[in-house]
């Protein structure tokens, strides 16, 4: 293995963390919210929703 296969593979490696370290926080809330039942609920109950319906 020469230098420049071991950049690329380091860099596609610190990619794939920097993208899994940036959904974390979004799989978190996701999971959180199916354990609280949140997930479950009519959409018309969403912040999103009420905000829409707030702003119309």
């Amino acid at each position: 293995m020469n230098t420049g296969k071991a950049v690329r593979l380091l860099l596609l490696g610190f990619v794939i963390a920097v993208v899994a370290i940036g959904l974390l926080p979004f799989l978190i809330v996701y999971s959180w919210s199916d354990l609280y039942g949140l997930s479950d609920m009519d959409p018309a109950s969403t912040p999103v929703a009420f905000l829409q319906k707030m702003l119309k």
